[in-house]
């Protein structure tokens, strides 16, 4: 009787237990609907991904990498025409520059209408002299005359978009048939036209005498032409006040020939100037002068 006693408790325990589990369950099926929200949660906005930029908006980074095949260098940001070709706003275009381009200026004819202004601008590589007009190109498509003024053309340079300009040299005239008809001494030599001089053969032979010093007031360099010639020799540098300077040569000119006879080396400069030093009365002096062939004449008198 004692052994089952503790059968009993344990089996009335298991009892309660499962009753507990069924009313708890029972309980649950009613309040069941109460326990749930009720209303929807609102709804979440969905996450868009990212978008790529197009290809517009990239364009600029490619258009503007300076290591682009083409090898040229954009203008600045913001600057851009119709044509494709670069522009600039009155605002930010920068004042003109001097140009680097091989061209120069021969000489202007200014009119009040400035659009009926002529320009002649010497274009190098051509070797030619051509007018233009504001608005106007200048051959070989270098740029677009913007002004034309009386000593100074300025021009978009179609390159590099920027504003430039070409100036008259101050020694540069325009000459209409008439020669200079006021002679000019310097020193020893006698100025009479702007290719025309005379000179004492006392003089020349005592500036001459001394040839090593004669060689310091200028320095020429001879520039190669194909196959290792030499074309001229160029006068690199000019002491100022100095002979060269008195007979009318300027740093840059390259002397071609001397009386019709090329001087292509040293060997042959000497020779010429041993002979002309002693019995030539007229010297004639042929060199390039910014890209056209100039002549000097040289009348020795007693």
């Amino acid at each position: 009787m004692s052994s089952k006693l503790p059968v009993e408790r344990l089996s009335i325990i298991a009892l309660l237990i499962l009753l507990g589990l069924f009313l708890g369950d029972l309980g649950l099926m009613f309040v069941r609907g109460d326990l749930y929200p009720q209303q929807p949660p609102p709804a979440q906005p969905v996450p868009r991904p990212p978008q790529r930029p197009s290809g517009g908006y990239l364009a600029v980074i490619k258009d503007r990498n300076i290591f682009n095949s083409d090898g040229k260098i954009p203008p600045a940001l913001g600057e851009s025409s119709g044509d494709g070709g670069p522009s600039y706003s009155p605002d930010d275009d920068p004042e003109p520059v001097p140009t680097n381009l091989a061209i120069a200026l021969v000489g202007t004819i200014v009119h009040a209408n400035p659009e009926r202004s002529i320009a002649t601008i010497h274009v190098k590589s051509k070797n030619e002299d051509f007018p233009v007009k504001v608005n106007g190109v200048i051959p070989d498509d270098l740029g677009t005359v913007l002004s034309i003024e009386r000593r100074k053309v300025v021009f978009r340079n179609k390159a590099t978009g920027r504003r430039e300009y070409v100036e008259m040299k101050e020694e540069t005239r325009i000459n209409f048939g008439q020669a200079q008809t006021k002679p000019i001494q310097k020193g020893e030599v006698l100025q009479k036209s702007e290719h025309d001089f005379e000179l004492k053969r006392s003089d020349i032979n005592r500036l001459t005498n001394n040839l090593p010093e004669l060689l310091q007031q200028a320095r020429a360099v001879p520039r190669m032409g194909p196959g290792g010639t030499i074309e001229c020799f160029n006068l690199a540098e000019i002491a100022p006040g100095s002979i060269y300077e008195k007979l009318g040569l300027r740093r840059g000119d390259c002397i071609k020939s001397v009386n019709g006879e090329r001087v292509d080396s040293p060997a042959k400069a000497m020779e010429l100037y041993n002979a002309l030093r002693s019995s030539a009365d007229t010297i004639h002096l042929g060199f390039e002068r910014d890209g056209k062939d100039v002549t000097n004449q040289y009348t020795i008198t007693q």
